[in-house]
């Protein structure tokens, strides 16, 4: 079918606009840009995790459970007393052991047995963390284990420096564009990458216990500082010329 002139013109001038809207796009065709970056912020922790330990000897394996027992038991009254929740407590070792002597030219004999237990406590108090290693000192712990600060949520402590991470990329990004002569457009896509970095831990290893005598005092000698929060973060950027 025949169009008429004026169906004709219109034909035309729509071609015509469709090629220069191609051809534009083809020109302004969009440059992606990768960016990495990572922050670090401090904040001061609002918990602690206080890790202790009861050691006992005795001519048998039941005298010595037997006597770690006791003691536990006094030291858990003293941590209820300073108000720590029987929720926040949880043993995290538990051992009984032979003692051996090794005589030159003979066969080792055992002399005894030890039994050790280990527990973790939650403190949401971070400077009550001092009277609590004094309460439990002198009820019997014998074994200091280390003492963690972190927060109760850490999910949400690293949220400004997911923030400050995600500023980092920004300004990073718009400094590449504004040298290549182009600007940003807009953000393509945020990735996370899956190993985040837990807050510091100021704990020694598990079994570096050291000896705590019940004359020993803690007070004043804690202190909990700042934690250092970090967040990384891979921004793809959509510029254009």
């Amino acid at each position: 079918m025949e169009l008429s002139s004026p169906l004709r013109g219109a034909a035309r001038l729509i071609c015509a606009g469709l090629a220069l809207a191609a051809l534009g796009a083809c020109g302004q065709r969009a440059t992606l840009l990768t960016v990495h970056a990572s922050a670090t912020t401090r904040a001061a922790p609002d918990l602690a995790i206080v890790t202790i330990g009861v050691l006992a000897r005795g001519a048998n394996a039941q005298a010595a459970q037997q006597a770690q027992a006791t003691r536990m038991a006094d030291v858990m009254s003293a941590a209820r007393a300073a108000g720590v929740p029987e929720a926040d407590v949880q043993t995290i070792g538990y051992s009984i052991e032979p003692q051996y002597v090794y005589p030159r030219n003979a066969s080792p004999r055992i002399t005894g047995y030890v039994s050790r237990n280990i527990v973790s406590i939650r403190v949401p108090d971070v400077n009550a963390v001092s009277a609590l290693i004094d309460a439990t000192v002198a009820e019997g712990a014998n074994e200091l284990h280390g003492i963690q600060f972190t927060y109760r949520d850490e999910e949400a402590s690293r949220e400004a420096a997911r923030a400050q991470a995600l500023a980092t990329a920004q300004a990073r990004a718009n400094a590449y564009a504004e040298a290549a002569g182009m600007r940003v457009v807009r953000m393509d896509s945020i990735t996370e990458p899956g190993g985040i970095v837990p807050p510091y831990e100021r704990e020694q290893g598990l079994f570096a216990a050291r000896a705590v005598a019940p004359e020993q005092s803690a007070n004043g000698a804690i202190a909990p500082g700042q934690v250092d929060n970090q967040a990384s973060v891979t921004v793809v950027f959509e510029l254009r010329g």
